[in-house]
């Protein structure tokens, strides 16, 4: 099982990667056109909507519809499969169509709603609010269309996973990528920000086209089919309510950053959704990475009635993310405004200056607290999927996004837009423990003594590339934004390289395979 997954790991971790690179790009166009702007505010509380919608739909109908569908293949049942995409398809769509239409209905109210805590502000205008309130409202009506081609996203996704196929789904990411980049030299020009609500759209739709080869080479039609009563989907509809439920309570984490720092000044929205997305690089690359492939063996092992092998699982996913999570962890504390710098500052001449650079650094050092948490809480959150208890994960994200909202009002007072940042990461935190406690009480004691292990050398490592790259950024700068830059991008690599050597050193066997596997790929595209 474990070469398996670490095989599937790296595949769906490279391309990610890929894709990320070019949503960084995409945000990096966004920052140079309109930095910290009122602009970017109000495309930010618009595409709240399109993002919450894309951050929890295709994992919840890969947890939904997966089971069902890989069941159907591996009995040799490849028609019924065929023919339950079709009913899942017409059905997902024909709900997202629904809300697509509600949703442009009251566009307005949406991002009233969303911004009601500016009223009686000073760092903002009645005036200044109503502008922001209708471009908001417009920004949304031009969005709302993503939500049918994200539905889309999310079935496809699901189907190919089920035949094993992790490349062309992530693939779509990259699609979606370059689809909004294009729309910075073609259509900003012309319509401004709102071209980029527009390459927005337009992004989800050809991500959702560049899966269709792929299903068609499996032979599954994109006719719609409308017999929805059948027993496969009274199973599917019993887990669809639940999960999709929990996976939307999660993402409220989306609503939260604009809600409550609408009211702390101009550009903290805007720092908090920049820094949002240095933080969801990782989680984005190595979360799923190790998330999807492990849930098929959490599944067969406790239908089997293996619970040991079923701890050992949870607990070599929980050893693979915290190899992966703390070293990004400790270099979010240590070097936040040279990564924020990196990403997104382009030289005086751009809308990204050095304060948008402090306040993104600001939010991205108190986000980055909570990278583990939050990648634990999806594997353990899989886990119980894997159990068809779905009710105690809504219990524990409800949990979670309360002690989020209580300690964000607690620490933004301290903190300002910082504090709502640290109130991501005790939701984090409090989601986690919720969801072990119950875990332990269901199977018992879960997490093996050589996560304990692996967690020590793992802290020691991180510690020794923390230092290094504390002096190296303290002691050592570079004059022009592209060489201080190159700087950065080597001061990671190396960081990386150093925090991997002292693993090595401690023959961590996790950390060898990672090496192993990574090593391979690339010698086969050498040789390739």
């Amino acid at each position: 099982m474990a070469q398996t997954v670490l095989r599937s790991a790296v595949v769906i971790m490279i391309v990610t990667l890929v894709g990320r690179v070019v949503g960084l790009l995409r945000e990096t166009l966004l920052a140079d056109s309109f930095g910290t702007s009122f602009e970017v505010d109000a495309y930010r509380y618009a595409f709240a909507i399109p993002s919450m919608i894309f951050l929890f739909v295709p994992g919840a109908l890969n947890a939904i519809f997966v089971p069902s569908i890989k069941s159907m293949l591996v009995n040799g049942n490849r028609e019924e499969a065929q023919v339950l995409f079709r009913k899942m398809m017409t059905v997902t769509v024909s709900i997202y169509f629904v809300i697509m239409a509600i949703g442009m209905l009251f566009s307005r109210e949406i991002i009233q709603l969303m911004t009601f805590m500016q009223n009686g502000s000073e760092a903002i205008t009645p005036e200044q609010r109503a502008a922001q309130l209708e471009m908001g409202a417009k920004l949304l009506q031009w969005m709302w269309p993503s939500a049918v081609f994200i539905a889309l996203i999310g079935v496809f996704q699901a189907t190919l996973n089920a035949h094993q196929q992790f490349f062309i789904p992530q693939l779509s990411t990259v699609v979606n990528s370059l689809i909004v980049c294009t729309a910075y030299p073609l259509l900003v020009p012309f319509y401004g920000i709102y071209g980029v609500a527009m390459g927005t759209t337009l992004g989800f739709l050809f991500a959702a086209l560049s899966m269709i080869y792929a299903l068609k080479k499996e032979r599954y039609s994109l006719a719609p089919d409308f017999r929805w009563n059948d027993t496969e989907m009274k199973k599917i509809g019993e887990r669809f309510i639940p999960i999709m439920l929990g996976s939307l309570i999660t993402q409220v984490y989306t609503f939260i950053y604009p809600v409550l720092a609408s009211g702390l000044g101009e550009g903290r929205v805007a720092a908090l959704g920049y820094a949002n997305i240095v933080y969801q690089l990782p989680t984005a690359i190595f979360v799923a990475a190790f998330t999807l492939p492990i849930y098929p063996y959490l599944v067969e092992y406790f239908t089997k009635g293996e619970m040991g092998r079923m701890k050992q699982s949870i607990t070599e996913g929980m050893q693979y993310l915290f190899i992966l999570m703390v070293p990004v962890i400790v270099a979010m504390i240590v070097v936040p405004d040279e990564i924020v710098s990196l990403l997104f500052y382009t030289g005086p001449d751009g809308e990204f200056d050095l304060t948008s650079i402090d306040l993104t650094a600001t939010a991205l050092l108190y986000m980055g607290l909570g990278l583990f948490f939050f990648a634990a809480r999806d594997l353990l959150t899989r886990a119980f999927y894997a159990m068809e208890n779905t009710k105690l994960t809504v219990i524990a994200a409800v949990v979670g996004i309360l002690a989020n909202i209580l300690s964000s009002l607690m620490f933004m007072t301290y903190l300002s837009h910082g504090g709502v940042a640290l109130g991501t990461t005790t939701g984090s935190l409090v989601n986690m423990l919720v969801l072990s406690y119950f875990l332990r009480k269901h199977i018992g004691p879960f997490i093996q003594r050589t996560f304990w292990v692996t967690a020590l050398k793992t802290v020691i490592g991180a510690a020794v590339m923390g230092a290094v790259l504390y002096m190296a950024t303290a002691f050592v700068s570079f004059h022009g934004v592209w060489m201080q830059k190159m700087y950065i991008l080597f001061l990671i690599a190396a960081g990386a390289g150093l925090f991997f050597a002292v693993l090595v050193l401690f023959r961590e066997p996790l950390a060898l395979r990672i090496i192993e596997r990574f090593a391979g790929k690339i010698v086969k595209r050498k040789r390739g």
